[in-house]
């Protein structure tokens, strides 16, 4: 993927995680690297699923190592995805697309083999009806981009940021022991080779402005 935004005016993304860690896991690096590009950065975490006070905290950690600002879409409690109604996720979304206004929309592939995911897909897609963006889509973890078929519509050459991807994932310490680290490491590899740089990230191209 070559440069997204104009040299002159970094832009606006705003990126889409179901859970604290989607992002970082299945986004950071290219996330990372809009930063770097002059990009104003924004995670929406959409909902804290358990140990709602340390994730809340470890995706704080994880958003300022990126350089992003994070918002928690649902944070009135502790809640999975699918406990809120669609009809309230696509509200909020929409109250969230129209402050910022974003250039470019990063959210999970609707063949995320995770239910909130596929949910959070759903209600990105429909709060973004009438919105003029362009519109990427990942996958979390290296098992899921594994059994996809729809991995790798385009690439995104994170070279330059693959560590700081990786210190954004481990800073949600309280998941560690389901982040293998290494596994993301070595996907960034496998899809340089791809792809032709060192490290890069796959996603799916739902909406392209040329």
């Amino acid at each position: 993927m070559n440069r997204i935004f104009d040299e002159e005016k970094g832009g606006r993304v705003l990126a889409f995680g179901a859970h604290p860690d989607d992002l970082e896991v299945g986004a950071g690096g290219l996330l990372a690297r809009l930063v770097e590009e002059g990009a104003q950065v924004t995670m929406a975490v959409v909902s804290v699923p358990n140990r709602a006070e340390e994730r809340t905290r470890e995706a704080h950690r994880g958003a300022k190592l990126i350089g992003a600002q994070l918002f928690i879409v649902y944070e009135e409690k502790q809640c999975r995805v699918e406990d809120i109604p669609m009809h309230e996720l696509v509200r909020r979304f929409d109250h969230l697309v129209d402050e910022v206004k974003p250039d470019l929309v990063i959210t999970h592939s609707a063949h995320d083999l995770h239910w909130d995911h596929g949910l959070v897909n759903r209600a990105t897609v429909s709060a973004l009806r009438r919105t003029p963006c362009d519109l990427l889509a990942y996958l979390s973890s290296p098992e899921m981009n594994a059994q996809s078929r729809s991995l790798g519509q385009c690439f995104a050459d994170v070279s330059s940021t693959i560590e700081r991807k990786i210190d954004a994932i481990s800073a949600h310490a309280s998941q560690l022991s389901n982040l293998d680290l290494e596994s993301s490491r070595d996907l960034a590899r496998a899809m340089g080779r791809i792809s032709g740089y060192a490290y890069a990230e796959a996603y799916e191209a739902l909406r392209v402005r040329i």
